[in-house]
């Protein structure tokens, strides 16, 4: 026999939406990610001399370790498991703190004294089109000082990061789904 526990009551259980928003932008950031580090190895592949060979392996390495965290945490998150979200918690906060430091430092006009060589000096709109890609975005509004790449470059984790840290998203991940029927 076939019983509704829910019968017209109003349920307790939350809905997902903040979660699910969570998990998806979790997906996109990781995917910002791995286009970023593809642009910088196929930038490296056809002029490798004009690049800073250190940084392009650490920016690249950095921005797949981010991808896979992002991706991997948010079909985690969207399953319902905690530590997906911990996860996706983890990889945006550190990409807000990258990203902080990167505006700060075009805001002070910060320069290593390295001679960095990283995309070639552009305008600041080409600088903003790189923002979505994620810690290469962020790094190459660093090395060109374009604040305002830097500031949309910090939208998607801080989104990420806001979401996912949410009560509503915590709740979500550490309640279970009840079932509506009971034998």
């Amino acid at each position: 026999m076939d019983v509704n526990v829910n019968s017209g009551a109003p349920s307790t259980e939350p809905d997902g939406l903040m979660a699910t928003t969570a998990g998806v932008l979790g997906l996109i950031l990781g995917a910002g990610n791995l286009i970023g580090a593809g642009v910088l190895l196929n930038a490296f592949r056809q002029d490798s001399s004009r690049y800073d060979k250190s940084l392009t392996i650490f920016a690249t390495l950095g921005a797949l370790l981010l991808a896979f965290a992002l991706s991997y945490g948010a079909i985690l998150l969207l399953r319902r498991d905690e530590t997906g979200r911990y996860l996706v918690i983890v990889a945006s906060g550190s990409m807000l703190v990258i990203g902080v430091l990167g505006l700060i430092g075009s805001l002070t006009g910060y320069d290593s004294g390295y001679g960095i060589h990283w995309f070639t000096e552009a305008t600041t709109k080409t600088d903003a089109g790189k923002s979505p890609l994620g810690l290469v975005g962020i790094l190459t509004a660093l090395i060109h000082h374009s604040w305002i790449a830097g500031l949309i470059a910090l939208v998607a984790p801080l989104l990420t990061f806001i979401t996912t840290a949410s009560r509503p998203t915590r709740i979500w991940t550490t309640t279970q789904p009840r079932s509506r029927l009971t034998y």
